[in-house]
């Protein structure tokens, strides 16, 4: 009896799941999916979901179009809180937002108007560990040098990632870096840098160290302190971790939030009522993207890395914040303020 039953059964589960991603595809088929990104046009976040918005609706069931609609203003606050409040709750309407978004509720609660634990995580195209690195003229060699001597640090905007940076590293690193407000970017603290009028920058991606700062980096321009990755990149074997120098437990805690969405830097949502069967859809369309060999070519012709997140990745990763003892997510709040 049990081997008649068996079968019958499987053909009834392969049967339903069919049945479900025909639904899918009848939904989204003829359908238009909008990709809003929370920044300008041109920037890196920009150019990720361009790149994944040419290549996804091939993936999606029904294989809708996809178009790219650019939504910035209050560091991508404005774009989040439409994918959660204003924007279809039917899988037509992706949020693409810069790294701050899925913790920002935890350090600064203003202007949001979202819910990280209750936003549908999508899977993200690359990680970015970040590195801390000063000019080869500084008189500093290492994070122990920078507990003995005050060093100017390039940095943007109060309260800016850069900015916030400097302050949790003197935090948990015990160092004593000023941060220099004003500047524009990563190449105007790089034309300071050569002026002599800064010494460092304290949130370099790996990847741009490896891609736009590669000649910097060969001509020895460039030295590593520390990086933020979980374990040494392959390409900077002798630079260590932040977790490499942090003893106190409490402090690596704080090390640990602070830097989260450095291993989810790209960060795509979808509204908290999309159907589960769609969410779904939807995370498996983003990694088979990811592995395509057409999208993956495109990327490398665009000098992109692709480094996948996957998305139960990203909402763990949410979800171990958010759960974070609440006299560290103070302590996280106190340097923010203290930099804007």
């Amino acid at each position: 009896m049990a081997s008649i039953i068996l079968p019958f059964v499987l053909l009834l589960t392969l049967g339903a799941g069919a049945r479900a991603q025909d639904a899918v595809a009848d939904f989204y088929r003829n359908k238009t999916v909008t990709i809003f990104v929370g920044l300008p046009a041109g920037g890196s976040f920009d150019l990720y979901a361009r790149l994944i918005g040419a290549h996804v609706g091939r993936h999606i069931p029904g294989q809708p179009a996809v178009i790219v609609q650019n939504m910035p203003g209050a560091g991508s606050l404005l774009q989040a809180g439409h994918i959660f409040n204003i924007a279809p709750q039917d899988g037509t309407a992706i949020g693409a937002s810069s790294s701050n978004v899925p913790l920002q509720p935890l350090l600064n609660a203003s202007g949001v108007k979202y819910d990280s634990l209750k936003l549908q995580w999508l899977p993200t195209p690359a990680d970015s560990p970040n590195s801390l690195f000063v000019w080869s003229t500084s008189p500093i060699k290492s994070v122990a040098d920078l507990r003995n001597r005050e060093t100017p640090i390039g940095a943007l905007a109060p309260g800016s990632t850069p900015t916030v940076a400097i302050g949790l590293y003197n935090e948990v690193f015990k160092t004593k870096m000023r941060a220099v407000i004003g500047y524009t970017g990563l190449p105007a603290v790089m034309l300071a840098m050569e002026r002599g009028e800064v010494e460092g920058y304290a949130t370099v991606p790996l990847d741009t160290l490896r891609h736009i700062l590669k000649p910097q980096m060969e001509a020895g321009f460039i030295r590593v302190l520390v990086q933020s990755g979980e374990s040494r990149s392959p390409s900077l074997p002798d630079v260590p971790t932040g977790r490499e120098l942090i003893s106190n437990e409490d402090d690596l805690a704080l090390y640990e939030l602070g830097t989260a969405s450095t291993k989810m830097t790209f960060p795509y949502m979808l509204g908290p009522n999309v159907p589960a069967d769609r969410v779904a859809a939807l995370r498996k369309a983003f990694m088979d993207t990811f592995a395509d060999p057409q999208f993956l070519a495109d990327a490398q012709q665009r000098d992109m890395a692709i480094k996948p997140v996957s998305a139960e990745e990203v909402t763990r990763l949410v979800n171990k914040a958010f759960a974070t003892r609440a006299d560290i997510v103070a302590r996280l709040r106190a340097v923010y303020d203290r930099t804007k």
